[in-house]
């Protein structure tokens, strides 16, 4: 019997692969004038992304709330726990909102440790360096293909120019970090480690998959894709989701979210969707930091 992650990496490289040959087909009928933009479902897709980022994406984030609930029976542990999270969450806002590129590079950093051992977590015995090599290709793959549209995207977030030495040096580490990802792959196999072969047989295509996406797709909406449909479905089977009493969680702690995101003044357009990277900038750096917080707590 497949276990539940098999399955979602199956019906994510199908998922992928239908909306591949969609957008090659269209274009090829566009005669190489393909345009990255649909304007005719560019709202449809900007409301869609922003309900899947609000709810799916921060989804395995809101079952911090039950892991701290559930680390302690005592009440003033809860909510020393609490505090702390929220003052790291308050922390990141405040850091964007004063010094937006200091903001940017604590989420990009961070989301580069977090994608990989997040994403890899289900598999067994592999080395960290693996995992950095699929965060970071995680966080940055769309430069390799929309530079300048990533770049635009980044000026926007900051109100900075990144200098292009910047970029280019990321733009070639992307690419290292996917050839090593591939030779590490290989390794194992060849060093005779299968425990996770068909797995990580499925997370080679995956990898490619989503390669192809970051060519075809807005890199806002190939960020969308990941991030809910790999990244946060991904969190949320390997959290052993369970809908009683788990969803209550999911829902207590996303609406907010989702009604924070829109409650604020933002267009109809792709960039609308930049609204959530000062949000997710936040949540991340309390996500990530809870089990040093409960570690701290204890001792």
């Amino acid at each position: 019997m497949m276990s539940k992650i098999k399955i979602h990496q199956i019906l994510f490289i199908l998922t992928s692969s239908v909306i591949i040959y969609a957008c090659a087909l269209q274009h090829a009928m566009s005669f190489g004038s393909y345009s990255y933009e649909i304007p005719e479902f560019s709202v449809a897709i900007v409301v869609v992304s922003l309900i899947l980022i609000g709810t799916i994406g921060v989804a395995h984030g809101a079952l911090d709330g039950k892991i701290i609930w559930e680390h302690s029976s005592r009440y003033s542990v809860r909510l020393k726990l609490y505090s702390i999270y929220l003052i790291l969450a308050f922390s990141g806002a405040i850091l964007w909102f004063f010094y937006p590129l200091g903001g940017l590079a604590v989420l990009l950093i961070m989301s580069s440790f977090h994608f990989g051992v997040s994403d890899l977590n289900f598999l067994k015995n592999i080395r960290i360096s693996l995992k950095l090599y699929w965060g970071f290709a995680m966080t940055f793959l769309p430069l390799l293909f929309k530079e300048e549209v990533v770049s635009e995207l980044f000026f926007d977030l900051t109100s900075m120019v990144i200098y292009p030495e910047i970029i280019y040096t990321i733009r070639i580490m992307v690419i290292l970090s996917i050839i090593l990802f591939f030779l590490s792959i290989l390794m194992m196999r060849r060093a005779g480690k299968d425990e996770n072969s068909s797995e990580l047989k499925l997370l080679c295509i995956e990898m490619g998959v989503l390669i192809a996406l970051a060519y075809y797709l807005n890199p806002l909406i190939w960020f969308s894709f990941y991030f809910c449909g790999l990244h946060g479905l991904r969190a949320i089977i390997d959290s052993e989701f369970k809908i009683i009493p788990d969803l209550i969680w999911l829902i207590l702690f996303t609406a907010p979210i989702s009604l924070m995101i829109f409650l604020i003044e933002w267009d109809y357009n792709f960039n609308s969707l930049l609204v959530v990277f000062p949000i997710l900038a936040s949540l991340t750096v309390a996500h990530m930091l809870l089990p040093r917080i409960k570690n701290y707590v204890k001792s």
